[in-house]
């Protein structure tokens, strides 16, 4: 039987600050829970060790093993409708010159090691919706694309202050806006996942605190303009500038995100990323 606190992953990104800044009061550290930070691609790997037991992580996780894992209902984090803003692919050219730099430089896109999803992502618009060639993908770590000059990915923070504040001679591409401009549907960038075998006291907090966050969801349209006046805003970013990109995230894992996810899981298979498009199996 699982005791102790429920270990709950913490992506340390501002695009579930609104749900852990309303979770944790209910919730806090102690004896039932305890929060492990980390960005998606380490609580993936924390999940498949079992060192946390629910997390919000890269939905290509899931889909590449999905035999290792449970979902949460209802929840995930995805586009509102388009763009995300959070998730980019920076070039020094632009997009429809993409393809012609890179096989007159040899130059390599770069991929960042903190998402499984969005370097998938970018794969499969490169073949379905780019329609470009065959090109070498290399990973790096989150921050450092920029001085290397090549095309590159980023996400979270360090992507939405791009975003705000474009690096001049760059082009931007939001993923999530290119995800939708192809598909016509929102992409899911992270799903909550839950490790095999969850049981006992831990499956029970779960399922406490799974109630609490679909509550704060329902509730965030109203809720957040209070949230991003709070003194626990990073100092780095404004009130409105907040509000405007946590208008376009969101948790609601409904129809059109499951038929999306569906959608990205057969073109990865295609693409050989995956085995097969799993079914989805939840802890609850």
């Amino acid at each position: 039987m699982d005791t102790g606190p429920l270990r709950l992953g913490r992506i340390a990104y501002l695009n579930v600050w609104p749900l852990y800044e309303s979770l944790i009061p209910g919730f806090p550290e102690g004896p039932d829970v305890t929060y492990v930070p980390g960005h998606p691609s380490e609580l993936n790997a924390a999940l498949m060790r079992g060192l946390i037991d629910a997390a919000p992580a890269s939905a290509f996780a899931y889909l590449a093993n999905p035999e290792a894992f449970r979902l949460l209902p209802g929840l995930c984090i995805r586009a509102a409708t388009a763009p995300i803003q959070s998730v980019l692919l920076l070039s020094p050219v632009p997009l429809a010159q993409l393809s012609e730099h890179l096989a007159r430089t040899g130059d390599p896109v770069l991929l960042s090691v903190a998402s499984a999803s969005s370097n998938a992502l970018v794969r499969v618009l490169w073949r379905f919706a780019w329609k470009f060639p065959e090109a070498r993908f290399e990973v790096v770590p989150p921050g450092t694309g920029l001085p290397t000059g090549k095309p590159f990915v980023e996400i979270g923070d360090l992507a939405l202050g791009r975003y705000l504040d474009p690096p001049a001679g760059w082009h931007v591409t939001d993923l999530g806006q290119a995800w939708f401009d192809y598909a016509g549907t929102p992409f899911v960038f992270a799903l909550w996942i839950v490790r095999q075998g969850l049981s006992g006291q831990r499956l029970d907090r779960l399922a406490r605190l799974h109630q609490a966050l679909v509550a704060i969801n329902a509730g965030l349209p109203e809720a957040l303009p209070g949230l991003v006046a709070r003194p626990s805003r990073p100092g780095w970013i404004g009130q409105a500038d907040l509000l405007a990109y946590l208008r376009v995230v969101n948790y609601d894992f409904d129809a059109a995100a499951k038929a999306s996810c569906v959608l990205f899981a057969e073109h990865c298979r295609e693409l050989g990323l995956i085995n097969a498009v799993p079914g989805l199996r939840f802890a609850l």
